[in-house]
């Protein structure tokens, strides 16, 4: 199926599997903290991968990535994707910090983002598996700090993707300390869509 011929009823199913998969990813964050973390109600809309970087003021910005490729009954990649700012609020969030204390991404900080980013993957994913009996599985996360345009390019590239289009979630959790905007994007295979769209009854 193509993406840009999705029904507004396909496109809500979608939204709302969007929906239940970010609330799950806020439980998993407050399990991984120990604390508790709110979640907006998130933007969730589809777009051309190639309005991707729009979303974060230009393919220009920095951005910290973290992106795996899905295994199992639907193929296609996840994307976590935080501005500089909130990466680096999310470090300091992981390591229990004031907020505004780290200045740069070290590597001990760097695995934090990386677990954390793999355990709100995983708990959106088995939420998407549990609502459609699908079998789907994250691969190994891989981390990149770098301009949005560049890294979109790489993962297009390496897993060699035929997705052109994102379904994207903005997404802002809330502690009682500080707010960190983020934002996951699945990139559907066009046939991996077709299934999702069948085990929503909505075809």
């Amino acid at each position: 199926m193509d993406p840009q011929h999705l029904s507004e009823l396909q496109i809500d199913a979608l939204g709302e599997v969007g929906s239940i998969g970010a609330g799950h990813a806020a439980t998993a964050l407050s399990q991984l903290l120990g604390a508790s973390v709110d979640i907006d109600v998130p933007d969730i809309r589809l777009l051309p991968v190639s309005e991707v970087p729009s979303v974060f003021g230009g393919p220009e910005n920095l951005v910290g990535a973290v992106y795996s490729r899905l295994l199992g009954d639907i193929s296609g990649a996840l994307l976590f994707i935080l501005p500089r700012q909130d990466l680096l609020a999310l470090a300091d969030l992981l390591r229990s910090r004031e907020p505004g204390s780290a200045k740069s991404l070290g590597v001990a900080e760097e695995g934090l983002v990386v677990h954390a980013a793999g355990v709100l993957q995983s708990a959106y994913l088995a939420a998407i598996a549990r609502l459609t009996e699908l079998a789907i599985l994250p691969g190994p996360p891989q981390f990149a700090f770098d301009m949005l345009g560049g890294i979109l390019e790489f993962v297009t590239a390496e897993i060699g993707m035929k997705a052109d289009t994102a379904l994207l979630i903005v997404t802002r959790f809330l502690s009682t300390e500080i707010v960190v905007d983020g934002a996951l994007f699945y990139l559907p295979d066009p046939d991996s869509l077709d299934v999702l769209l069948g085990r929503l009854g909505i075809v």
